[in-house]
């Protein structure tokens, strides 16, 4: 990766071959994980600085916060970590096979408050399906929301999946950093709903 080459941790999806694997963005067959919205990096370059040994794939459809983050992999040296200027669904349904992720990353989603705006909400049982189809087996999901009905929504989505199983907090989170929005927010003293839930079967 060039030093203060922002444009070496950004991936073009027009110039790689799809389904995105670990072996052709890294290298190796190294865990894949995904964060879906990584705003402007900060966990994604601290997830990717403490754990050197996975492959991280970022997703931002905000091309300023790509960019952001994309120049924060690169200040820090760090050869794990692509960022993909996308939204997450279609990263999800286009760009993932079945079965290739060790874990995805879902942090402060819009909540979408509004009742005419519930259907923008990224949890929808077809997303969650498809997280669920391209988990690995074992392959575990982290969500974080500060929006307690949405919170309450996603953990009945995730509890319908039959594919999904609770995992428990306190192990799953064991060493996650906070992200912006996670700093903001303990500063105002927000709550921060944590789910987790992990692949089952084959």
């Amino acid at each position: 990766m060039g030093a203060g080459d922002k444009a070496s941790a950004v991936l073009d999806l027009g110039a790689v071959g799809l389904p995105l694997r670990a072996e052709d963005l890294f290298g190796d067959a190294r865990p894949l994980e995904v964060e879906l919205g990584c705003g402007k990096g900060r966990f994604a370059v601290e997830w990717a600085a403490a754990h050197p040994e996975i492959g991280l794939l970022t997703v931002e459809r905000a091309r300023v916060y790509l960019e952001q983050a994309a120049a924060r992999a690169v200040r820090r040296g760090l050869a794990n970590v692509r960022a993909v200027h996308t939204t997450a669904e279609d990263l999800l349904f286009r760009c993932l096979a079945d079965g290739s992720v060790a874990a995805v990353h879902v942090y402060f989603p819009d909540p979408w408050p509004k009742k005419r705006h519930l259907k923008r909400r990224f949890f929808r049982p077809e997303n969650v399906a498809r997280i669920a189809e391209v988990l690995r087996p074992d392959g575990l999901l982290r969500v974080k929301s500060d929006h307690a009905g949405y919170a309450a929504s996603i953990a009945e989505l995730l509890a319908a999946e039959p594919r999904l199983a609770a995992a428990p907090i306190e192990e799953s989170f064991a060493g996650v950093p906070e992200s912006n929005f996670e700093v903001k927010y303990g500063r105002e003293g927000r709550v921060v709903a944590r789910l987790a839930s992990r692949r089952i079967g084959g």
